[in-house]
């Protein structure tokens, strides 16, 4: 790999980082990789991490401990509930900066008063929805500015929220058009509590020898004052992990 081409990726946002690693994998061409950002502007996007060697792999389905339902209450005219999808939900999948992410008038996001981050259902699959959306957001910075205003929005307000801006911000560079962005395509529960989901979501990118698989791992906090859930940054790493995806729940923006 040439300083040029390194050079250029040093401005893409990290999420592309899997895509390489998968390409390693498969390929076993490259053998010092380059961390690049979120969302790129390659036809392939390339980049390495992963959170460690050899994750977890939880069932594909929560156990009886880590399943503990929602307390019932409407949030923002939406319906609470405890139930966990074993299916993709119905939505309206709509564009992102070449992401397509979905939408929902049950599960969110709906106008919850704040102009960046809506307001999503107190249940897990608002959660699942408020997860899509949280990766919605992050591609749709234009700079790095409205990178640090939507996770301020949409995060946790903890001791690792600004940290977390300033590494991740700084060269946020959005897609391009003919850009080969990765799909969501499948998600998976890790727990559920009243006020804390775990959820995997999964990627896709390509097709046929040229398919690559992955996920990102997100812990979504319910907040009260807010009345919607808040991705906590500080369990959120833009690498994703690479996977087959085999354990999860499809869901993709064909399924309407």
């Amino acid at each position: 790999m040439s300083d040029e081409n390194n050079d250029s990726n040093r401005g893409l946002l990290k999420f592309n980082a899997w895509w390489l690693a998968a390409a390693v994998l498969v390929l076993t061409v490259v053998a010092a990789l380059v961390l690049v950002l979120v969302f790129g502007q390659k036809s392939s996007p390339e980049g390495d991490s992963t959170p460690s060697s050899s994750p977890s792999a939880p069932s594909a389905e929560p156990s009886d401990d880590e399943s503990q339902p929602p307390s019932a209450g409407g949030t923002c005219d939406l319906p609470a509930e405890s139930e966990i999808p074993t299916a993709g939900p119905d939505a309206e999948w709509v564009n992102s900066n070449f992401l397509l992410v979905p939408r929902s008038a049950t599960f969110g996001p709906v106008d919850g008063g704040n102009p960046v981050w809506g307001c999503f259902a107190h249940s897990p699959t608002g959660a699942l929805f408020a997860a899509a959306n949280v990766l919605g957001g992050l591609i749709s910075a234009e700079d790095s500015a409205e990178f640090a205003a939507f996770v301020e929005a949409a995060a946790v307000d903890n001791g690792g929220r600004a940290l977390w801006i300033e590494d991740n911000g700084s060269e946020v560079t959005p897609p391009t058009a003919g850009a080969a962005v990765p799909q969501i395509s499948g998600f998976r529960f890790d727990s559920v509590e009243p006020d804390e989901v775990v959820v995997r979501i999964g990627a896709t990118q390509g097709s046929g020898e040229r398919m690559f698989n992955g996920y990102w791992a997100m812990t979504l906090v319910w907040d009260d004052s807010a009345s919607t859930w808040l991705i906590d940054v500080e369990r959120f790493d833009l690498f994703p992990v690479v996977d087959d995806l085999r354990t999860f729940t499809d869901w993709d923006a064909g399924q309407r």
